[in-house]
């Protein structure tokens, strides 16, 4: 059985190559989404700023017009990946454009921002690349996240236990502000052995126990206890 990993760069792939236009990857918070999807890009030959645009978080519509014709500009396969980006999908103008971009009327998916008060001189254009959604929830009850949803390639990434755990232990043998190698693997040992049967264990822990034994050497697993 494949990891999700390899199924995660399986889905990139078909993307790419233009079987869809939009690819969601819906999964918990803290669980990898962005990891697992930077790993699949690299692992696929993409660059940041050379094949893909990676947007996190909030962005205005009009923010979101001109990096869509940026990355026009962008080597094969043109992706912009927008990582927590539920907010901006509430809002309708954002969505509008989106639509713009994944759906095609007579063959070519034109993205429009015409408005008299507006500073962006390219009114419209024709979009040639794909998106990435990497989103903690779906509210399906929305018609503008249902439609996207319709839409799009969707795969759900989930990890066991035993494959978070792996993570994190992967994860602390990566520098950390200077702390010893053996000291983040006993931190992220320890994290497991507190966290690891609760619905709290995520990646996020781990730096987080990291800081706290830097707050306190000594009571680090104290403080630990108290952030689970």
């Amino acid at each position: 059985m494949q990891n999700n990993h390899e199924v995660l760069k399986q889905f990139i792939g078909g993307l790419s190559k233009g079987y869809n236009n939009s690819l969601i990857v819906l999964g918990s918070a803290g669980i990898g989404k962005s990891e697992t999807t930077m790993r699949a890009l690299s692992a696929l030959g993409y660059k940041e700023g050379v094949n893909y645009i990676y947007l996190n978080n909030y962005i205005t519509p009009v923010e979101l017009y001109n990096k869509l014709q940026l990355a026009n500009k962008l080597q094969e396969p043109k992706l912009v990946v927008m990582d927590d980006t539920e907010e901006t999908l509430k809002n309708y103008k954002a969505v509008g454009l989106l639509k713009g971009a994944l759906w095609a009327v007579d063959g070519k998916r034109k993205v429009s921002w015409i408005s008299g008060t507006s500073k962006i001189k390219v009114q419209e254009f024709i979009f040639n690349g794909r998106i990435i959604f990497l989103l903690n929830e779906m509210n399906n009850k929305s018609s503008l996240v249902k439609a996207l949803q319709d839409r799009s390639l969707f795969f759900e990434i989930k990890f066991s236990k035993d494959e978070l755990c792996q993570m994190i232990r992967e994860r602390a043998k990566q520098n950390y502000q200077g702390i010893d190698f053996n000291k983040r693997l006993e931190i992220a040992n320890y994290l497991i052995k507190v966290a690891g049967n609760s619905d709290k264990l995520s990646l996020r822990l781990l730096p987080k126990a990291f800081q706290l034994w830097q707050v306190s050497r000594n009571h680090w697993t104290e403080l630990v206890d108290h952030i689970i």
